[in-house]
């Protein structure tokens, strides 16, 4: 039962560092994922503003085109003004003149505004681009050292998934069954080492004569608390002298 035991600890192990090796092994294709969704994420962000800037260049051409207008509207309103020879058209043309040069001039002050902004949006633009280009550049490396680390998480898979089958087999069927089903219900851990009278697995003490049981490891034992598959492995002489000192006195306490 001792070499049965001793197995199943190894396997437990085993199980634990192929665990591991799985968690990296889906690990992997998670860290590639979110890489590439944050370049995507970068890229969507300089398309708008790429059209912010299409659209703000827009405006400015329209508010450019509307001066233009005004202008021409404002030259043909003072050739008007050598013809008229009636005081009160004459007033009305100055008046719409002098209106529309405020008009203008509202529309120039939009023009330079506009002009700042794509000056800034121009800016941030070629910053992100710049951020952007960087990134898929760590990208590349990043997302080569992660298949690597892949690669070979998946062989160490392998072979450690090989050498627990060996083990496997040196196992008692019904033994290994019941390993199996703790280890599922357990989080993965199917035995636990007892220390001072203590499970590792669930921390709560054991009786003292299951205790003294226990250490005779004959037979398979199990924490009457969590229902663990227990173990105990022999220590040095002054400690095992303490505890066994301690086991008998709680005997003692009982009788």
């Amino acid at each position: 039962m001792i070499k049965q035991i001793e197995m199943l600890v190894k396997i437990q192990e085993k199980d634990q560092a192929l665990d591991q090796l799985k968690g990296q092994i889906l690990a992997g294709p998670e860290r590639i994922k979110e890489s590439q969704e944050e370049i995507e994420r970068l890229e969507q962000d300089l398309e708008s503003d790429k059209i912010r800037i299409q659209e703000c260049r827009k405006v400015q051409r329209e508010y450019e085109s509307a001066v233009e207008d005004c202008a021409e509207r404002i030259r043909k309103s003072k050739a008007r003004l050598l013809t008229i020879k009636n005081n009160k058209e004459y007033q009305a043309v100055l008046k719409e003149i002098e209106d529309t040069e405020g008009a203008n001039a509202e529309k120039e002050d939009k023009i330079l505004a506009c002009m700042e902004e794509l000056e800034s949006l121009k800016q941030a633009f070629q910053d992100k681009e710049n951020s952007l280009l960087a990134v898929k550049a760590g990208f590349e490396q990043e997302a080569k050292a992660i298949q690597a680390e892949v690669r070979q998480a998946q062989d160490g898979f392998s072979e450690q998934e090989k050498q627990r089958g060996d083990m496997a087999k040196t196992i008692d069927p019904k033994i290994l069954a019941r390993y199996e089903l703790l280890k599922t219900g357990g989080g993965g851990l199917a035995v636990a080492l007892v220390e001072n009278a203590t499970c590792s697995g669930c921390h709560m003490s054991i009786p003292p004569q299951m205790y003294n049981e226990l250490q005779r490891r004959d037979s398979l034992m199990f924490c009457p608390n969590c229902e663990r598959i227990i173990y105990w492995k022999n220590r040095d002489v002054a400690e095992e002298k303490h505890v066994s000192e301690w086991a008998k006195r709680s005997l003692a306490s009982l009788t």
